[in-house]
């Protein structure tokens, strides 16, 4: 049943599953439904990044894998693959505030773990995926593609693609970001407030040879993370008013070098090169439901959330996680009482993780003295209470 639209005519309409968005979450989705034998449609928009050589410059996005997303990716069987190609394990996270005395340090060994997580390329996991999904009979490709109208009969949903095919499947599940079509076309509404905050992303040389640790230092304007990358690599992450950062990213590599070594902790080290960079706005959303007649939303086209943990492709996988465990013992994909069940599993743990990132966001760019006091008291305390400790470490680390 393998075909792939760009190469071969699409001879059959009729899939078990129908997966528009075919980035991180949606390929994972995709591959473990074919993987478990389902017929699956993949829609893909966007070209499929090339997994990277050993010379190839690092992807501006990257990600934190936690051990529960790397766990979930050794089950897909690509997790070997993303760990040889390139990536950074990091055994130790730290948090201070610029302002006070505030400074804690998560060790992967206080919750027994070997590291706290991955820092891997988002192209990396991209194209890995896609690689196992070309090689799944169960999934056709639908590459260069993209949804023009859906309805729904009750017991299927009907998907037009390029506005001359239409696909069919108990199941549609919108992986398709934060603009998602699919939740705009199945009639959910979504709030969403701006930060007015950019994320100016940099990925660097450094003098320090592959570092352990990820850092991240909270300042007036904004944090400032460090992540690191294999080799002699980094990626930097300063966040601060979206005006600073367009003027910033409008610098010379030079002067923007000079601002880095004058204004990061010299906990960087030197940098010896700047290798890319880009800048993106943040933006805080949540569906007000994810899922809707033969229709599921999961990642970032049901939320999205401030990156400063880098939980954002982990709670996607997550719901993937969790989507499969309740349609494992379903009769009918996409019946309402398996959908209800993913969306009770998931959306307390979303939400949680959002408020979480903003009370960090907006409690530490405020500058009241009580505000500062209070912030860095919660900091000692979770530095000097070990079970406290340990409590956000297993959050951090995907151990809900």
């Amino acid at each position: 049943m393998k075909a792939d639209m760009q190469d071969s005519p699409l001879t059959c309409t009729q899939f078990d599953v129908i997966v528009v968005g075919g980035g991180m979450v949606g390929a994972s989705v995709a591959l473990a439904l074919g993987q478990i034998g389902w017929q699956v449609a993949l829609i893909e928009n966007q070209p499929i990044p090339v997994r990277p050589e050993a010379a190839t410059p690092f992807d501006l996005r990257v990600s934190a894998l936690s051990p529960k997303s790397i766990a979930f990716l050794q089950q897909l069987g690509v997790w070997h693959t993303i760990r040889r190609t390139r990536s950074a394990p990091y055994r130790r996270m730290r948090v201070w505030d610029e302002s006070g005395s505030g400074d804690v340090t998560f060790h992967a060994a206080d919750i027994g773990l070997p590291e706290l997580g991955f820092i891997v390329e988002n192209s990396l996991i991209q194209a890995v995926l896609w690689q196992a999904i070309i090689d799944t009979d169960t999934i056709i490709c639908l590459r260069n593609s993209h949804p023009t109208h859906w309805h729904s009969d009750g017991s299927n949903a009907h998907l037009c693609v390029n506005g001359k095919h239409t696909l069919t499947a108990p199941l549609l599940i919108g992986a398709d970001g934060a603009k998602s079509w699919v939740r705009q076309a199945v009639g959910i509404i979504e709030t969403h407030s701006d930060y007015d905050t950019a994320a100016q992303v940099l990925s660097v040389i450094t003098e320090y040879p592959q570092q352990d640790i990820t850092w991240q230092r909270f300042t007036t304007h904004g944090p400032q993370a460090f992540l690191p990358l294999a080799g002699n690599h980094a990626s930097l992450v300063w966040y601060d008013q979206t005006d600073a950062v367009k003027k910033r990213h409008a610098e010379t590599d030079d002067m923007l070098l000079t601002r880095l070594q004058a204004e990061f902790p010299a906990e960087l080290g030197g940098i010896t090169a700047i290798e890319t960079r880009g800048f993106f706005p943040i933006r805080r959303m949540h569906a007000a439901r994810y899922t809707a007649k033969r229709a599921v939303l999961i990642g970032d086209a049901a939320h999205t959330i401030h990156p400063l943990a880098g939980q954002g492709v982990n709670l996607g996988f997550y719901d993937v996680m969790a989507l499969l465990e309740c349609l494992k013992d379903s009769d009918d994909l996409g019946a309402p009482k398996a959908l209800r069940h993913y969306e009770r599993m998931r959306r307390a743990d979303n939400l949680i993780t959002q408020s979480s990132m903003d009370a960090f966001h907006y409690g530490f760019r405020a500058q009241n003295p009580l505000v500062v006091h209070i912030r860095n008291l919660g900091l000692s305390a979770v530095a000097g209470i070990t079970p406290l400790r340990k409590i956000v470490s297993n959050f951090a680390s995907g151990q809900r």
